[in-house]
């Protein structure tokens, strides 16, 4: 791996941080929970084997320390100290306490409010919600909503990582990530249908729905249209968040493209002059290094696909 650019970010990410304990989405802005949680994990995932000085250790430390301000009585992390609501960022609460742990009191009570709750579900339809299963609780961005792909697979990491994978509350997310799979290959933001029409397929939510299965299924028809889709999307994505996590979701899978640093080089590139491009340069550090995987809580090593077409 090329790591020409990777020291040049950490240290712009670490500039960014100021004199807070945390990352803002905005330069002087105020702290919030997502980035903050993201450019901890980015420089624990970044971490050089010297010359760190402890430093990367106390940036971490204090931010999961200011998350922890954040955290409700009933257990659950809304997206800053100010704001309670919504409480999605919860389950970003729990994956940093676990990379940094003795937060152990405080990761119960997080995973006590997450199973407590659950995306809005209905019975079967014979209409465009029929073609995906309305009965499966997920996790909603937004309390007494629709379930969507990404706050459910966050939540399944975070119970993942936190000894709950057999859960049923965990259950039930993997299988409505399997359900939510578009027939064609890889995921969409939420359902997989929509007016009659089989919606386009993301590399954002086709990565992430991989990363939450991996570890778990075998290398299912559904895995491999998921990673042949990002093989083809990712060659022209450069968006960090996008790029991201369609390349851990594929390095989760040993799908991990020959081009992959070379890309990574040409998304930093676009973004190191923004004035603040926080979340950027944590995705993009993040996926850079299969260590990501790692503090996620997934397997540190990939599975061995199996051929096209071969039966799983």
């Amino acid at each position: 791996m090329s790591s020409s650019w990777i020291s040049q970010a950490r240290a712009q990410l670490i500039r960014l941080r100021g004199p807070a304990p945390g990352w803002s989405y905005r330069p002087a802005g105020d702290v919030y929970v997502e980035p903050t949680v993201l450019a901890a994990l980015a420089l624990r995932a970044s971490e050089p084997e010297s010359g760190d000085s402890g430093q990367t250790a106390q940036l971490c430390r204090s931010a999961a320390d200011w998350v922890a301000g954040a955290q409700e009585p009933d257990g659950a992390v809304g997206i800053s100290q100010q704001l309670g609501v919504p409480r999605w960022p919860t389950s970003y609460a729990v994956l940093l306490w676990m990379v940094e742990g003795g937060f152990q009191p405080r990761v119960d009570k997080a995973i006590e409010w997450l199973t407590g709750i659950a995306g809005k579900t209905s019975a079967a339809r014979d209409d465009d919600f029929g073609l995906h299963d309305t009965t499966i609780p997920g996790w909603p961005w937004v309390q007494n909503t629709h379930s969507w792909v990404e706050p459910t697979v966050l939540a399944v990491l975070a119970m993942r990582r936190s000894g709950h994978a057999d859960d049923k509350r965990t259950i039930d997310g993997l299988r409505l990530l399997r359900d939510r799979a578009i027939e064609t290959g890889g995921w969409n933001y939420g359902n997989p249908h929509l007016f009659g029409s089989t919606l386009r397929a993301r590399p954002a939510p086709t990565g992430l729905a991989l990363m939450a299965l991996a570890g778990v299924d075998e290398y299912t028809p559904i895995i491999e249209r998921g990673c042949d889709y990002l093989a083809e999307e990712l060659t022209h994505v450069r968006a960090p968040q996008s790029l991201s996590w369609g390349l851990l979701g594929m390095t989760a899978w040993g799908r991990r493209p020959a081009d992959a640093d070379a890309w990574l080089t040409e998304a930093f590139a676009g973004v190191a002059k923004h004035s603040n491009p926080t979340l950027q340069l944590a995705y993009l550090l993040l996926a850079a290094h299969t260590k990501s995987l790692t503090l996620l809580g997934l397997p540190d090593h990939a599975p061995a696909p199996q051929p096209a077409g071969k039966p799983s």
